[in-house]
């Protein structure tokens, strides 16, 4: 062997680097590493949490992780730049992938991984430092692309996913998600070397590769895998990921679902471990950043959809499961604010709700990791007397058989209808037969709830809209506090209900898909429970809804009309 100089490359000539001995041998937490890469780094509490699994990730005692987390939280940096800088010191010879949704941004994270590498006092190899592909002495190193790009020919014990969906249009297109999930199947998964386990190097200091250790030197576990990202579509990678644990192969991920405002979590699979949310319901995530003021704005200008979907981590299916987009209507347009409606209480032709109710879905525990009481104030719009069907048959230009009624004189002059109707409106019938005027829903114990429904009554009446009943689910909660309730609350009728929450949903929807229901503005929480149902993280909405919704139709709608018939005597 020839002499040694400054530029030669101490991996390659199989010499121990004395500089590079010193700085590996001293084992770190990702801790320690990231105070010393990223010295102005704000260990917040929620980056705390994510740490500490990915320093299991780093140990070999986990190898399956999501991580779903709102936009400009910092999550990139943490897990795409500073754990890819972390676990290649620690495992100088084996290769950590890094895939964007596009190779420019899966390069900029390489790129930040390298310089986090080098901050801490680590070396790279002389004649590899690409961006894309850089190398440490022991020839391990980092490779980055973006999904859906090349990885043929390179191997990783450690795979990271960031970001894969460019956008809304990308994640919204089931094309693209199929290629993703193509993609990942095909060649991702396929360059997934043997990982990392505690037994891959015993007695030897993490950062310092044993003599000779290679691909399959950590055993038989797989590759670490981490997936991070902001949920933008229900059926995105990591439902398809969460679908696959019910299958015959479950991957057993484990999952740090963090909402911008902390809710109850929603339901995963059994095989899945779900990070326990430090937080009480309605705390923000990270309010050094992000204060409960600024998040409360946020969700006004991004809308509920988004807000559901990117900062609260459950994305809502854009044309719903059961109750289908298209279904929903509204009484007047979508930004009209109470005070510009038209007046609550009359429907399209003046009348009077007859009957109006109040339908509650009522829990009485009272804490906030409970499920809510729900209101919904909904109202039936009474049948008018129709006008003569040769009326409304003329109205639409239709030609009268000789054998028709005569239309009586001075109903319609000319034979016109009145101006903008439409024909179900020209047949003496309202577009739509039932009216959700109101819905909300509170954490409540029973004098709370007393409380509400006092002054809701109380506030309605004032209004000149006093429900006709006042409707509660009997087999919830029993019939002593039924009875409580019936001396506190004026009109309250129990209700037994009969089947499932979901057949009962069922037998709602018809009336929806009919375009026998409408909306007031400002039910949006109720119409995004209503498009989630049943995946949706809370259904005490839904469950009012429904309730008033059959006691409507079937007291009341069924019992008392008597249906318009339809004219059969004309022909174009």
């Amino acid at each position: 062997m020839g002499a040694i100089t400054d530029w030669d490359d101490w991996g390659l000539l199989d010499v121990p680097d004395p500089a590079f001995k010193q700085v590996t041998t001293k084992q770190k937490t990702f801790r320690d590493f990231i105070a010393a890469a990223y010295p102005d780094y704000a260990f917040h509490t929620w980056a705390n949490k994510l740490i500490a699994l990915c320093e299991q990730i780093a140990d070999g005692t986990l190898n399956r992780l999501i991580v779903t987390i709102p936009p400009r939280t910092g999550k990139s940096l943490l897990v795409s730049k500073l754990f890819p800088a972390y676990w290649i010191s620690r495992y100088p010879s084996r290769f950590c992938a890094i895939a964007s949704y596009s190779a420019e941004l899966a390069y900029a994270h390489s790129r930040e991984a390298r310089h986090y590498y080098v901050t801490a006092n680590h070396q790279l190899s002389k004649d590899s430092t690409a961006v894309g592909n850089w190398l440490t002495p022991d020839r391990g190193g980092c490779i980055a692309a973006g999904v859906r790009g090349p990885f043929t020919g390179k191997g990783y014990a450690l795979g990271i996913i960031d970001d894969p969906y460019k956008g809304p249009e990308d994640a919204g297109s089931a094309a693209q998600r199929k290629k993703l999930i193509e993609w990942f199947q095909s060649v991702w998964l396929t360059r997934a070397e043997p990982g990392v386990t505690p037994a891959a190097t015993p007695g030897v200091t993490p950062g310092a590769s044993p003599k000779g250790a290679g691909a399959g030197a950590s055993g038989n576990s797989s590759a670490a895998q981490v997936v991070v990202l902001t949920r933008w579509h229900q059926d995105d990678l990591i439902g398809w990921l969460m679908e696959q644990e019910n299958g015959d192969a479950p991957q057993h991920w484990h999952v740090l679902n963090l909402p911008a405002i902390c809710e109850a979590q929603p339901v995963f699979p059994p095989t899945v471990t779900v990070i326990p949310d430090w937080r009480q319901p309605g705390e923000a995530l990270c309010p050094e950043r992000f204060p409960l003021t600024e998040l409360n704005q946020i969700r006004i200008r991004a809308g509920l959809y988004w807000w559901n979907a990117l900062y609260q981590q459950r994305p809502s299916p854009a044309d719903g499961l059961l109750f289908q987009r298209q279904w929903i209507k509204y009484t007047g347009p979508k930004g009209l604010t109470p005070a510009n409606q038209r007046p609550v209480g009359s429907g399209p032709t003046g009348s009077k709700y007859a009957p109006l109710v109040l339908s509650c879905d009522l829990s009485f525990k009272g804490a906030e990791t409970n499920d809510y009481c729900a209101f919904v104030l909904l109202g039936l719009i009474p049948e008018t007397t129709p006008i003569h069907p040769a009326q409304a048959a003329k109205a639409q230009g239709m030609q009268l058989h000789p054998s028709a009624a005569l239309v009586p004189k001075g109903q319609t002059p000319q034979g016109q209808a009145p101006k903008g109707q439409t024909p179900q409106e020209q047949m003496g019938l309202s577009p739509h037969r039932i009216e959700v005027l109101a819905s909300e829903h509170q954490h409540l114990d029973l004098p709370g709830v007393v409380k509400h429904l006092t002054q809701t009554l109380q506030l309605l009446s004032e209004q000149g809209l006093s429900p006709d009943a006042v409707l509660i689910e009997d087999a919830a909660n029993g019939p002593a506090v039924c009875q409580l309730l019936r001396r506190q609350i004026p009109g309250l009728i129990a209700i037994r209900p009969v089947g499932s929450k979901s057949s009962r949903a069922h037998a709602a929807a018809p009336l929806m898909e009919a375009g026998q229901l409408a909306f007031n503005p400002g039910n949006e929480e109720l119409i995004n429970e209503l498009l989630g149902f049943p995946n949706a993280a809370h259904d005490d909405l839904v469950d009012a809804f429904c309730q008033g919704v059959i006691w409507l139709q079937n007291k009341h709608w069924r019992a008392n009309s008597r249906g318009t018939p339809l004219p059969l005597l004309f022909s174009r």
